[in-house]
């Protein structure tokens, strides 16, 4: 797919690196150009320096090819106008902005924006690892659910590293990250090269149909 990015910060660079490492063609757009040396060196997409709600600057990001638009900056107003005109300008399929305040979810979703706050998903996810060790539940992305299993790494899997790891045979489900014994949690990516304990859980994600 072609995938635009509207900020490069923490979510915006790893977003785009793992969406580069899966062969996506990803283009990025920030105002702030030192924010690009938080991708990887392994980062093959497209980087634009400039204000990503002027248009020519959506333009030279590619946003009249793009298939899908991610709006993650650390400006919940920002991203909601970016969505507004990837959607409403330049026709983008899919697009999707990141908040910050819960309270707005509902507000943006009445006009057709799909939303995901991280404040939300962080509760979510924490109440059910409190009430609920081995079962992380559901956690909702505006239309889209998204189920949660924690397993405790099989004697095959302890000593290995999360990289070489095995696929799972269903397609859904992909390994989102590892899960310490002190609640710290890894996100597959970025722990590819970790090796596993023998207290430690692994962490699967699937979309619910």
């Amino acid at each position: 797919m072609n995938i635009l990015i509207v900020g490069c910060g923490k979510v915006g660079s790893q977003l785009a690196n793992v969406l580069s490492k899966m062969g996506h063609d990803v283009s990025i757009v920030d105002p702030d150009e030192e924010r690009f040396s938080n991708l990887s060196d392994e980062f093959a997409g497209y980087t634009v320096t400039g204000v990503p709600i002027d248009q020519d600057v959506l333009r030279k990001a590619g946003i009249e090819g793009c298939e899908a638009l991610a709006a993650v900056s650390n400006d919940d107003n920002m991203n909601v106008m970016v969505c507004q005109i990837a959607s409403e300008i330049f026709h983008v399929p899919k697009v999707l902005a990141r908040i910050y305040d819960p309270a707005r979810g509902d507000v943006f979703s009445h006009f057709g924006l799909h939303t995901v706050c991280p404040t939300n998903l962080s509760v979510d996810a924490l109440y059910s690892m409190l009430t609920d060790r081995d079962r992380i539940k559901n956690v909702y992305l505006d239309t889209t659910t998204v189920a949660f299993d924690a397993a405790p790494a099989t004697e095959e899997e302890i000593g290995r590293r999360v990289c070489d790891l095995e696929k799972t045979d269903d397609e859904k489900e992909i390994l989102f990250g590892l899960l310490h014994s002190n609640g710290g949690l890894e996100l597959a990516y970025t722990a590819s090269l970790t090796v596993i304990k023998p207290d430690d859980r692994l962490l699967y994600a699937k979309i619910v149909d």
